[in-house]
Formats: C-alpha cells, structure tokens, sequence
C-alpha cells in the first residue's frame, strides 16, 4: 500500500521557496567570485582566460594567451586603486556573509533532524495539553496502516462534525462530572477531619475538666481526713484514701487500681501539671518552680511513713493495710526522687 501524499501546506510551500531562493543566492555568489577571480590578478588588472585549457581549440598567440597589452604609459592615465579596494572589500563582505549563511543553514539543518527524534508518548500527552487526540498525533511515526487509518479518522470526523462536537459534549460533561465528584469527595474528606478534630478537642477539655475535678477532691479530701475537729470515725478502704494518682479517679468498686500503677510520670502528671505537658524545668518561672516545690513538700507530709501512719493506718480496714502500707511507700520514695531531682 503506497503511502498517501498530502498537499503541501502554506509553511511548508514558503520553507521551500525560502530554501531555494537560497540556493539560487548561493550559486550567484559562487558565479560572482569566480568571476572576480578571472577579472583581476593581485595587481588589480584584467586578464582573458587561457585558450589553452581544455576544450578550447585553434591556434593563439601571445596576445590570445596573456591578453591583450597593457594601456600605454602616459602621465594623464592613473589607475583608480579606491574603487578596487572599494570592489575587493565588497567582495570580501559577501563572502563572509554567504559563509555565515551557510553556518546558519547547517545548524537549521541540525535543529531539524534533531527535532524529528522529539516525539511525546499518547500515555504523557494526556487532556491537560487541550489538544484533542487525533490533532496531538504525530504522522511522521506512523507506519502505513496507522497513517491510512488516521487519514480515515479525520474525514469522517469531517463529515460526521456534529455527531463528533455531541460527543465531544458527552465526554467534557462526563469529565465535568468526575471533577465535581472528585471535589465533593476532597470536601467531604476536609469537613470530615474538621469533625474529627473538633471531637478530640472537645475530649481533651473533658479530660482536662475531669482532671481538675479530681485535684480539686483530693484537696478537699485531705483536708477532711486531717482535720481534727472532723468526727468520721467510718473505717477507712484502700479506695477511700486520695492518692496522688489520675488512675485512682477513675477507680470503682468494680474496678481499683493496683499499686503498680503508681509511678514517677503518674505522679508528676497529677501534682505538676506543667511537667506533665513537657515543660522544661529551665522555661518555668521562678513562681512555678515554687508552687511545685510547695506541692511537693505538702504530698511528703502527707504520705510520710511516720506520718502517714500516725494519722491514718489505725482507721484503715485490716484487710487494706499491707497494701495501703506499701502503695503509701511507694509514694513516699517518688516524692523524695522528685523532690532531688
């Protein structure tokens, strides 16, 4: 199958002319300087051309040979040196410029095959370069069925344009359509983790409540158990003592919290609050560093063996007493790494 041959387009039509107006100037030029070259010898005289080089035939004589003889010498006959140094460096300009012209040709040549190898994949063109897809299609990488068939494609397309502008519509709505899905999706996502962060804020200012409720009882518990004048003579269970733990807030009948769970960073967390949101101890202010020490001293009054069970052990049950001892201890011994750290 022969390839099919197109006319030639309006760019195509003045390339051509550009490159053979060209070529014409060129052998213009050639024709010029050898010419000049016959005209003149280095003294600036004319010369005929040898009848002796080949294909020239007959007989010649010294005049035929070197030309005829020079003007007789007379004082009124002066050669004119400007206007041949004039014709020479004219000569001269136009061949430099010729031989930039033919720099210039060769590296549009150059740039020209080059750009033949620049072909983009169909996978990369994709419908953000609004070109359609058959006009984004490159014929010179077609083989002959392909070009044949793209031939084809693009006469029918012009008889058949308003069957191929609807579908045109069809597939920009339908493009359309999945934009707007895809950003009622990305909304849908966005208010979403709104929600989702208004939750956990309001979950935190929960806790934080709960926890400055608790602070607020352990306060006021303490007070009531060392107050002297109090008459609660009801014995005492190991979840009826405040412990300086958030763990013993959230304890129950059902559910009490082992000794275990009091450690270091539970009691920080409960009676210093700015340690337990990763305040520095250099960042605080000296009012800070005070209230903290004065929590601490207080807490070790509290929970200090002698103390603790002077006041409080004789009132607790009998089967709570080793472990309110032992969890009574343990406060004891993180208070004092607290207090020396």
């Amino acid at each position: 199958m022969t390839k099919l041959r197109l006319k030639r387009t309006a760019a195509e039509e003045e390339e051509r002319a550009r490159r053979k107006a060209y070529k014409a100037a060129k052998k213009s030029a050639t024709r010029n300087r050898k010419r000049t070259r016959d005209e003149y010898d280095s003294s600036g005289w004319r010369w005929s051309k040898d009848p002796r080089r080949k294909g020239a035939s007959g007989t010649y004589s010294d005049d035929e040979a070197c030309g005829p003889p020079p003007p007789p010498t007379s004082s009124s006959y002066r050669p004119d040196y400007a206007t041949i140094q004039a014709e020479m460096e004219e000569i001269r300009f136009r061949e430099k410029m010729w031989g930039a012209l033919e720099d210039d040709e060769r590296l549009d040549g150059i740039d020209f095959k080059l750009n033949d190898y620049v072909h983009i994949p169909e996978r990369w063109g994709g419908s953000h370069t609004g070109r359609d897809k058959h006009d984004a299609l490159d014929p010179h990488y077609m083989d002959d069925d392909e070009y044949a068939e793209w031939i084809r494609e693009g006469m029918w397309r012009k008889k058949h344009a308003r069957e191929y502008e609807e579908q045109a519509q069809r597939q920009a709505a339908k493009a359309a359509q999945k934009a707007r899905e895809k950003e009622i999706k990305a909304e849908t996502v966005r208010l979403e983790k709104l929600v989702s962060q208004r939750e956990e804020r309001r979950r935190k200012d929960r806790q934080r409540r709960r926890e400055e409720a608790y602070r607020q009882f352990y306060d006021r518990r303490w007070k009531e158990l060392l107050d002297p004048q109090a008459q609660e003579d009801r014995p005492l269970a190991f979840i009826d003592i405040p412990w300086p733990i958030l763990a013993a807030h959230s304890s129950s009948n059902d559910r009490v919290f082992n000794v275990e769970e009091i450690t270091a960073d539970a009691v920080s967390t409960f009676l210093l609050p700015d340690v337990g949101n990763l305040v520095s101890t250099a960042s605080k202010s000296d009012e800070i560093k005070r209230r903290d020490r004065d929590r601490l001293r207080e807490t070790m009054l509290r929970f200090h063996p002698d103390k603790f069970e002077g006041r409080l052990m004789q009132r607790v049950l009998a089967d709570d007493r080793d472990r309110v001892k032992e969890a009574a201890g343990q406060v004891a011994r993180i208070l004092n790494v607290l207090m020396n750290g």
